[in-house]
């Protein structure tokens, strides 16, 4: 007898965990990265004549606002990148002696 109570008690106790199945409403979706709200597509056509120069700081600020990207990416070799497209972001690529090697956006 005292299994089959116990058996009664488990059933009972995993029905009554599924009968007080509250749901929860979706999250509101995120909203979008700030520069593409306020629409700062990247345009690299402009900055082709820096590859070959020694990347800086200043230098990086400089055609991040030439570009009109909202956000800029500096990729040394080895270094691990997202994936991810986002048509605001500048990637300035640069090589082992800091010299860039490659502006695009994404």
């Amino acid at each position: 007898m005292p299994s089959k109570a116990l058996s009664a008690l488990v059933a009972a106790l995993l029905l009554a965990g599924c009968a007080g199945g509250s749901t929860t409403p979706d999250p509101a979706p995120a909203p979008p990265p700030p520069g593409l709200a306020a629409g700062n597509d990247c345009d690299t056509s402009a900055l082709q004549a820096r590859v070959g120069q020694r990347f800086t700081a200043a230098l990086g600020e400089t055609l991040q606002a030439e570009s009109g990207a909202a956000t800029l990416r500096v990729l040394h070799p080895g270094t691990v990148a997202t994936l991810d497209y986002r048509r605001d972001r500048l990637n300035v690529r640069l090589d082992d002696r800091d010299r860039i090697t490659a502006i695009d956006c994404g």
